[in-house]
């Protein structure tokens, strides 16, 4: 069922269908810890409906070209842009992010963010777009490191969030791709830290802050 979500933002919106996978915390979390620039050119890579274009892009002014695997997804997404007038700010590409690197010239983006895949064996999902969305069977935290890594310029920046309990599986799929955790933030549940909100800096040296929860 489609339906239209006030997003408590600047008056923005977003269509999302409620029989498919729409958009968690998680995803509202890092779009107010991702700080590009107004102008900036950015990737939302995975960006399911588009939440994090949406709202970083109301907030903060940065543009997006939101990548996104499932036709269905990208065609919510271009509803929500339409309805909020956002059509010269974010671009919808109906993509594969591994397969970008024959799409953009290397270094061509200023900054990206992910919501990526969290969980393994998804392909067994009776719902094939909350499989595909949630489950890393088709893409994964490594997949995202090497495209961002190649995409992004020199001292450009990757904000992304993954389980705090899986956190060195993280910082190693992004040092090895040339990203240098910089900025980590952890969100906590009733047991304790659940989801790490990090930035990472493409050739950036050695050196995290760890910030506390605002």
């Amino acid at each position: 069922m489609k339906v239209i979500e006030d997003l408590q933002l600047n008056g923005l919106s977003i269509v999302v269908d409620k029989e498919g996978f729409t958009y968690g915390s998680d995803a509202v979390l890092l779009s107010n810890f991702a700080r590009p620039r107004k102008g900036d050119s950015c990737l939302d890579l995975g960006a399911g409906t588009g939440i994090l274009s949406i709202l970083i892009n109301g907030r903060t002014g940065a543009r997006f070209t939101a990548v996104e695997i499932q036709p269905s997804a990208c065609l919510l997404m271009e509803e929500s842009i339409a309805l909020n007038a956002q059509e010269g700010d974010i671009t919808v590409l109906n993509a594969d992010l591994r397969e970008l690197g024959g799409l953009f010239p290397a270094g061509s983006f200023d900054g990206a963010v992910c919501n990526p895949p969290y969980f393994s064996g998804g392909t067994r999902s009776k719902n094939p777009a909350m499989a595909l969305s949630v489950h890393q069977d088709e893409c994964g935290v490594y997949d995202v490191a090497r495209c961002a890594g190649r995409l992004l310029k020199n001292g450009g920046r990757l904000w992304l969030c993954y389980p705090a309990s899986r956190l060195a599986e993280c910082f190693h799929a992004m040092v090895e791709s040339g990203l240098q955790p910089k900025r980590l933030r952890l969100a906590e549940g009733k047991n304790g830290p659940y989801l790490a909100l990090i930035e990472c800096v493409k050739g950036g040296r050695t050196g995290l802050i760890i910030e506390r929860n605002p």
